[in-house]
């Protein structure tokens, strides 16, 4: 049996919920139907998020931020070093007269309350299912589930993340590039609280940050060799403690445990085209970055808003809307793939001209505000740099 619907988005996570909330709320009389390849309630991700502030306030637009979100750690004050060169720099919030840089949100609450959000807001949510196959109409897509239902679409929103199946029935390959580094993720407590703190400290194998979490908590993601992180991997309970610290330093504080979760390839990746015939991959379906900047959810964040800004309810799927969508989010990949890429190729060169190069750019962050502006806004995901 076949229905018709204005936009199909395909997965129900972090990004295909938001999405069909954002889209719901500006266009209202729409239909909108999310196709969920999972079932039941959402599994409880244990991750903790970086939130770019503009991220914290779409959500909170949407009546999202509440319940346990609201407990979530604000990043207030911000600490960049090189573990190999002096000089460091610190951004704080209250500068720039606002209340946070940032949040550090888990992912299993941010995703249990935008389900509920689409549930109060009446967004047909179809769960365990997946599309089996895609065939363009003249003025759609005819989407046939695996369990034979037919969806007739103007517009299909492709987010089921970085193994979308999805995107592989559309003909579209990833470009990908490997890093040379895998990163830990683990669980950090402090013999003292954080105070809102959040750290990035550049070493010879890559990037390490420390995101607050609870009073006196963080949450690890240090990026490494892979022989060095199966030796963390192994190592005792006081070994990792001592690693942690000797990376860091006194700037954090005592570490008072470090308790080890997972160790996961890091990669570079991007569609070969996002935008086609009456559909659009976005979030990381479309892109993964590498966790320096932590900017990957935000980055997907920054392609609803660009989405709902260029589609019109005449015609959801229309190559014009489309094509002004695709010339906007080429311009911020190029950005932020450009820093995060950046940040990785610089940091990680020893030779000396470039640490001293990194070290008096950081003595420079710290000795003339105006310049670290821009790369707050970036980093905070507003457009203007000022």
């Amino acid at each position: 049996m076949r229905r018709n619907v204005d936009i199909a988005i395909a997965g129900g996570g972090l990004t295909g919920c938001l999405t069909a909330l954002v889209l719901q709320r500006k266009f209202p009389a729409a239909k909108i139907v999310l196709l969920d390849q999972h079932k039941g309630a959402a599994k409880q991700d244990p991750r903790g998020l970086a939130l770019a502030l503009r991220t914290q306030q779409v959500l909170q637009e949407h009546g999202v931020w509440q319940g346990q979100l609201l407990q979530s750690p604000a990043i207030q004050h911000i600490h960049v070093s090189d573990a190999n060169s002096p000089g460091t720099a610190t951004m704080h919030a209250k500068n720039e007269q606002l209340p946070a840089l940032g949040y550090v949100a888990m992912a299993g609450a941010l995703q249990s309350e935008l389900t509920q959000r689409c549930t109060e807001a009446a967004v047909e949510h179809v769960q365990a299912v997946e599309v089996a196959n895609i065939a363009a109409e003249r003025d759609g897509l005819l989407l046939t589930l695996n369990d034979e239902q037919q969806i007739g679409t103007r517009l299909l929103i492709v987010a089921e993340g970085s193994n979308s199946p999805t995107r592989a029935k559309l003909g579209i390959m990833m470009k990908q590039e490997m890093y040379s580094q895998v990163a830990v993720a683990a669980k950090v407590k402090f013999a003292k609280q954080h105070r809102n703190w959040a750290f990035e400290r550049f070493t010879a194998e890559g990037p390490a940050a420390l995101l607050p979490q609870g009073h006196d908590e963080a949450a690890l993601v240090w990026c490494m060799h892979t022989d060095t992180a199966e030796k963390l991997q192994a190592s005792s309970r006081d070994e990792r403690v001592r690693a942690v610290q000797n990376i860091f330093g006194a700037a954090p504080g005592r570490i008072a445990n470090v308790e080890y979760q997972a160790t996961f390839p890091l990669q570079l990746a991007m569609a070969e085209r996002f935008v086609g015939y009456r559909s659009v991959v976005i979030g990381n379906a479309c892109h993964t970055l590498h966790p320096v900047a932590g900017q990957g959810y935000n980055l997907g964040v920054r392609d609803i808003l660009d989405l709902a800004a260029n589609i019109q309810p005449a015609d959801f799927g229309s190559h014009i809307g489309l094509n002004t969508y695709q010339a906007q989010r080429e311009r911020d990949y190029a950005e932020i793939i450009g820093l995060t890429h950046g940040l990785v190729a610089v940091f990680s060169n020893q030779e000396p001209v470039w640490r001293n190069l990194r070290s008096k750019g950081l003595y420079a962050l710290r000795a003339l505000p105006a310049l670290k502006k821009p790369l707050m806004r970036k980093a905070m995901g507003f457009r203007s740099l000022w």
